[in-house]
């Protein structure tokens, strides 16, 4: 949002006391006939993703274990897909929107109980996806079990939670979950405010709840009423000794963000036969994120409320023919209220606190209508080809667009066990909210779009071993450019940036036999920005050449289990500083000289997690512990690499520090099931 370095400054060092938790899944999409199955049950793929080590039994840290998915943070933060922002992406449970999927510091909102299937599209999805230009989560909940109610407890160093389920009637179940994260009562907030000046008032901390409660008439229909939200909250208070402050002084007092979202749907599901499914789904969810600093002198609230409707049909049509249609609509108010200085700056600057415009007291709502269709036929040529051909409209009234958008998918076993897979398409997502009010921003920003193209080649192996390596490349266009704060003949923002990003991702697959099973990924790309109106071109903040992800787990026997994973990647991009300046904003401080955007970068990253599970019974119920080991070797990792205010003498004489992340950590958990 427009206070994005005050913001982002209580973010990031609010969550530097708490350790950041970090982290076969698809990548290309291939539509697949309609069936009938046991919506209950946990898929062996998504078991997998929840005993990565390093994600503490997190159901979708292990997104960041995968090829061509990156971190903001240590291991963690909203993650970036394949050259493309975190803002492109879109998060769906269940096929309905969802405000957010990762806590602030970085574990997933949802317990690892309930997680039936996890899928990525991280480029050329198919036309069911719309309002997204980076990669797609696609989260399905499993349906609640008939069986006699029962309770399983969880609790670890860092969370608490309890989850309850069971049958209601002969044709109705349920589950609830309710979770809370402990670290706010392990922390020591004065022994933080001795190193960096910051009195934490709340350490973050985050709650999040899932209900679903199902009504099956016969086999064949299923009605689902289900709820999930969550919550984050970080509060401090920057004394004149924080680097904030010494930085600008109107931060100096107490600052708190609170991020909020609920979601409420009723969904109809219909089955008569092997050939046809109808998914019918309603509802409403509310956003609300919640900042102020500076003692309560600046504040920015903004609220997204959206009512939401969406039908997904797909059927055969004759022997080869698998035809999926479905449309979308959204009703969504935006509001806000603020007190502000609107710091003019987007992802293409890295000089954010250089840019300090006006002071903003405004508030205001706009009203955004998103209709979107699609059809996808899935044709099995042969029995070796397979193609996927979509088209997909959709239309806002915000920016008035109408968007129509080709898709097609190949799928060719050329050889026994040799597949060649090719995918293309265009997409488009809405301007950033926060962007586009009049007082604030700009109102005639278009919509950001973007063209996907993969090639790639897989080979399956004997014993579930098998291998593949995928070629992409996107094009991005009509991103937003911050205007110069003193060019009053510009809107504060205009559609003048593009970008491009390209690679190649390796993935050698172990499926489970032998009692272990592992993934080896390697991700080999280069991302930049252009700006249209000078042409000069930048990297991506956050270009990352080349990153390694090992994983591997071993069944020892029939108690214990042990997981290690490898992360290393190649050092962040970052601008240099060059010197330092009198601060034009205030006397007698100073702020960084820049060198040449994003060239040089940090020294490599590398990190280590183990993770070992052991079955186990208290008291005669059933459970497990778990015990994990975040950054084992204890590495250095830097992060960041900042202006030192403390240290720096003279407009001659200039010290730069390094920002670290997480040392080790190890952490211990259990359940129990009653």
């Amino acid at each position: 949002m427009p206070v994005s370095r005050s913001n982002l400054s209580l973010l990031i060092h609010c969550l530097l006391a708490a350790p950041v938790m970090a982290n076969e899944v698809v990548v290309e999409e291939l539509l697949v006939q309609g069936r009938k199955g046991d919506y209950s049950v946990i898929t062996e793929q998504a078991q997998k993703i929840i005993d990565v080590p390093g994600s503490l039994g997190d159901p979708l840290m292990a997104v960041f274990s995968l090829p061509g998915v990156l971190s903001e943070g240590d291991g963690g933060g909203a993650p970036a897909v394949r050259g493309s922002s975190p803002s492109d992406n879109r998060y769906l449970v269940d096929g309905a929107p969802a405000a957010y999927v990762f806590h602030a510091f970085s574990t997933s909102i949802f317990n690892e109980n309930i997680i039936q299937d996890f899928q990525l599209f991280s480029a050329g999805f198919g036309p069911r996806y719309n309002n997204a230009i980076g990669g797609v989560f696609d989260i399905k909940l499993r349906d609640p079990r008939a069986q006699d109610i029962s309770t399983k407890v969880d609790v670890s160093i860092l969370r608490a939670g309890v989850f309850a389920e069971g049958e209601v009637t002969d044709d109705s179940a349920f589950y609830l979950s309710a979770r809370s994260s402990l670290l706010q009562y392990f922390f020591d907030g004065d022994e933080a405010e001795k190193e960096d000046g910051i009195k934490v008032q709340d350490a973050p901390e985050d709650t999040d709840y899932q209900f679903k409660y199902q009504y099956r008439l016969g086999d064949d229909h299923r009605l689902t009423l289900s709820a999930n939200g969550a919550s984050d909250l970080a509060a401090a208070e920057f004394t004149e000794f924080s680097t904030e402050v010494l930085e600008e002084p109107d931060f100096a007092g107490d600052a708190k963000i609170k991020n909020t979202f609920n979601n409420q749907s009723l969904r109809w599901q219909f089955s008569a036969n092997e050939s046809s499914e109808l998914d019918v789904q309603v509802g409403h969810y509310q956003k609300n994120d919640d900042t102020f600093w500076g003692g309560e002198k600046y504040f920015f609230d903004i609220t997204a409320e959206d009512v939401y409707a969406l039908a997904n049909y797909q059927f055969l049509l004759g022997k080869s023919h698998s035809i999926s249609v479905g449309a979308e609509t959204h009703n969504t108010e935006y509001s806000y209220d603020a007190r502000f200085i609107n710091y003019v700056c987007t992802e293409f600057d890295p000089d954010c606190e250089l840019r300090r415009g006006e002071l903003i007291v405004a508030e205001d709502a706009v009203t955004i209508r998103e209709h979107s269709a699609y059809v996808n036929d899935h044709w099995a040529i042969t029995d070796a080809l397979v193609l996927d051909v979509g088209v997909q409209t959709h239309y806002n009234d915000f920016t008035d667009e109408t968007f129509t958008h080709p898709r097609i998918a190949l799928a060719w076993e050329f050889t026994d066990n040799w597949t060649l897979n090719s995918s293309a398409g265009s997409y488009n997502r809405l301007p950033d909210i926060d962007k586009t009010f009049p007082q604030i921003g700009n109102s005639e920003l278009q919509s950001p779009t973007s063209n996907h193209y993969t090639l790639g080649i897989t080979q399956e192996l004997g014993n579930e071993w098998s291998w593949s390596v995928t070629s992409y490349y996107k094009t991005m266009d009509d991103l937003p450019l911050a205007s110069e704060i003193n060019d009053n003949t510009q809107p504060f923002y205009t559609n003048n940036v593009e970008g491009e990003a390209y690679g190649m991702d390796i993935f050698i697959n172990k499926g489970l036999t032998d009692r272990w099973y592992g993934w080896l990924a390697i991700s080999a790309s280069r991302s930049t920005r252009t700006n249209k109106l000078t042409d000069i071109e930048r990297d991506y903040y956050l270009d990352t050449p080349l990153v390694l992800n090992w994983v591997m787990n071993y069944q020892m026997n029939d108690l214990w289990t042990v997981g290690t994973r490898l992360t290393a990647q190649s050092g962040r991009a970052i601008t240099p500083i060059v010197g330092i300046q009198p601060n034009p904003y205030f006397e007698n401080r100073i702020l960084p000289v820049y060198g040449e955007p994003y060239s040089e970068n940090l020294p490599v990253y590398a990190r280590f997690d183990v993770r070992f599970k052991r079955e186990m019974t208290l008291w005669g119920y059933p459970g497990t512990y778990n015990i994990d080991i975040l950054n084992a070797l204890n590495r250095r990792n830097v992060t960041d690499r900042n202006l030192d205010y403390k240290r720096t003498q003279s407009l001659q004489n200039f010290k730069l520090e390094d920002e670290v992340g997480m040392g080790i950590i190890p952490a211990v958990g259990m359940s129990l099931t009653f």
